[in-house]
């Protein structure tokens, strides 16, 4: 459903952030490697100037072009993580987008929800205060043969249709049911007791 797609989608963003902040701790650390190198290459360099040596002077040579060799790797790695950032960052923004499409149309369904339920407890109300104005109108008799009748077989009243109580589906005696038609009075079934009436069409 949208809210586990949701969720799915948030841990995917954590676990981009994550790499990103990883790869900016990669490059951070790089880049101080390479700076340290800098200031390292710098030191051998004024150290040539000292020594007595051809020996010790191949030696500082050596140093230098290893930590140039090396810088240079470093700063090619540095440059690898700068183009694998932009394109994280880039999927970040992106993914941030959709989740944020996605909550907006979840809040959407949740308000839309709301606003159904809403509007069902104010029918219910309705109902509620027309059944009351509708039991105010009806004899207590009647009422009580209503609510028991309700309690007995979970509908109290039932149509009839097709010569028949839609209630238990028994055939009503012919003069019952013309007495029925004529909606004058109230009759019942003679096999569920239900309270019988007729919608004014048939057959």
């Amino acid at each position: 459903d949208l809210e586990r797609q949701i969720e799915e989608q948030e841990e995917r963003l954590r676990r981009a952030q994550e790499e990103i902040e990883e790869l900016e701790r990669r490059r951070r650390s790089l880049e101080r490697e390479v700076e340290e190198n800098r200031e390292r290459i710098k030191r051998s360099k004024i150290r040539l100037l000292e020594v007595k040596t051809n020996k010790e002077y191949e030696a500082v040579l050596h140093e230098i072009e290893w930590a140039e060799q090396t810088s240079s790797q470093m700063e090619e790695e540095i440059l690898t993580i700068l183009e694998e950032l932009d394109a994280k960052q880039e999927g970040l923004r992106s993914l941030q987008q959709e989740v944020k499409r996605q909550r907006e149309r979840f809040q959407g369904l949740i308000e839309e929800l709301e606003e159904r339920h809403k509007r069902l407890e104010e029918q219910v109300l309705a109902w509620q205060r027309e059944k009351e104005e509708l039991c105010r109108k009806v004899t207590p008799e009647l009422f009580s043969m209503y609510n028991k009748l309700k309690e007995k077989r979970g509908m109290a009243i039932a149509l009839v249709k097709d010569e028949a109580c839609q209630g238990c589906y028994v055939h009503i005696p012919p003069q019952l049911y013309n007495e029925v038609l004529k909606n004058e009075r109230l009759f019942t079934c003679p096999n569920c007791q239900r309270i019988l009436y007729w919608k004014g069409e048939d057959g």
